[in-house]
């Protein structure tokens, strides 16, 4: 798919702002990151997307600011490491451009071309533009930052256009295996197989990661003494013994974008913010903390956008590889409780490894190499969707608890949390070793 031509940027190209260029506070502000940040994530949460999308999202739009503000400080970007990742030039004269508007005009063009419902988008960006007009960014410095802006979100989607994301658009419908312990339909509302083809999709920094294929399932086995049906008799026990504490924990990392409430005969949609959308707002939270302007804050986003993006790729793989069916279906076909239901809803797609517990320690060790271990912070995450927000001492004591969230939800065994916790802190120390290597 090629970028969209926008008539927004064709009519605002001779927006009549006056005043003089802008001033250096206004470049280093990371406000237009936040603003743009939050209104992609509002939209994602509207439409539905699914966490694996949704990763993806993020990921293109942050790499295309993150490249402008970088290469604008005649630094090595972070982007170098990855090796499949296109030449970053623009053809314009002179330097009287604003590296800030400049990646925010790429951060909307590329994000733009990848929803679905448009002109919220272009909205918000009308405020944006307001909130630059108000600094005393003057008509040329506009005019030469959208060109920079626009030269560097073609490159960057054409680049985006070769991950192999479209051609998983029409690849086959996906079937249900009818073998023993492979992944079933789940109620209430039986949704299909949610992107069978994700693992197809070329990753950024962790191409060929050998080490995450020691990690395999405890094998399915129906026999009560088994390894997996004592498993299985685990996740039924922990439900009926659900403390308040553990309950408030499985709901705050429920991220389910598309959950089904039943109200006697209607299906209510419940719309929540996606896993990585979760930890994008954390990475949003440390860099407020932190006070860091609007460079160091664009790296922080676009490193945790590509531990997202990554961990999913290499998550989704595993779970279409193993199958692995959800412990409701098991505890159902068991006959341990035929009307047994998870504290959550089993999200459609399998079950090994734990994508909670992969992409949350991913995130979790590069938010760590980027912020430090000894790291506090308030995440306030999901306090729109009703919830109360919760204090962590670190990003990995975060990243614990999001892994045995599911386990206190009821939609994974223990052991495809354990061994996806795993996997993720290697998806993210591969990151950082790529990235520190590149230096």
């Amino acid at each position: 798919m090629k970028i969209k031509a926008f008539i927004f940027f064709i009519c605002l190209a001779h927006y009549p702002y006056q005043g003089s260029a802008q001033s250096v506070g206004m470049e280093n502000d990371p406000y237009p990151l936040f603003f743009l940040q939050k209104n992609l994530t509002q939209l994602l949460i509207n439409d539905n997307i699914s966490p694996p999308v949704a990763s993806r999202n993020y990921v293109y739009p942050h790499i295309a600011a993150y490249c402008i503000l970088a290469m604008s400080e005649k630094g090595i970007p972070i982007t170098n490491a990855i090796e499949h990742f296109p030449s970053i030039t623009w053809d314009v004269p002179g330097n009287n451009y604003s590296p800030s508007f400049a990646a925010s005009v790429a951060f909307y063009q590329v994000a733009a071309a990848m929803i679905y419902t448009q002109q919220p988008f272009t909205d918000s960006f009308s405020v944006l533009l307001n909130w630059y007009k108000a600094r005393g960014m003057d008509s040329v410095t506009f005019r030469v930052s959208s060109k920079i802006g626009n030269q560097v979100a073609k490159t960057i989607s054409e680049w985006m256009n070769k991950d192999r994301f479209n051609e998983t658009r029409n690849m086959s419908k996906y079937i249900l295996l009818k073998e023993p312990g492979k992944w079933q339909l789940t109620s209430p509302s039986y949704l299909p197989a949610v992107e069978p083809y994700w693992g197809k999709l070329r990753p950024l920094l962790c191409n060929g990661l050998k080490e995450i294929d020691q990690f395999e399932p405890i094998a399915f086995d129906t026999l009560e003494r088994s390894d997996f049906y004592q498993e299985a008799l685990n996740i039924y026990n922990i439900k009926r013994g659900l403390t308040e504490d553990q309950k408030e924990i499985a709901s705050f990392w429920d991220c389910n974008p598309f959950a089904i409430k039943p109200i006697g005969h209607i299906n209510l949609i419940e719309k929540k913010i996606s896993p990585g959308g979760h930890w994008m707002n954390i990475t949003g939270i440390a860099c407020k903390n932190t006070k860091s302007d609007i460079l160091e804050t664009s790296k922080a986003f676009t490193l945790c956008a590509i531990s997202l993006f990554d961990a999913f790729i290499i998550t989704w793989d595993k779970k279409y590889l193993y199958n692995y069916l959800r412990p409701e279906t098991f505890i159902e076909q068991m006959g341990i409780d035929n009307n047994w239901q998870p504290f959550i809803q089993s999200p459609p797609f399998p079950e090994f490894p734990s994508g909670h517990a992969v992409v949350s320690n991913s995130a979790a060790t590069v938010l760590t190499l980027l912020f430090g271990n000894n790291f506090s912070y308030v995440d306030n995450s999901e306090t729109e969707f009703g919830l109360k927000e919760r204090k962590f001492n670190s990003f990995y004591e975060a990243a614990e608890e999001a892994t045995i969230s599911r386990v206190y939800g009821g939609i994974h065994f223990l052991f495809s949390c354990e061994l996806g916790k795993k996997m993720g802190r290697i998806i993210g120390t591969q990151i950082g070793l790529k990235i520190k290597t590149n230096k």
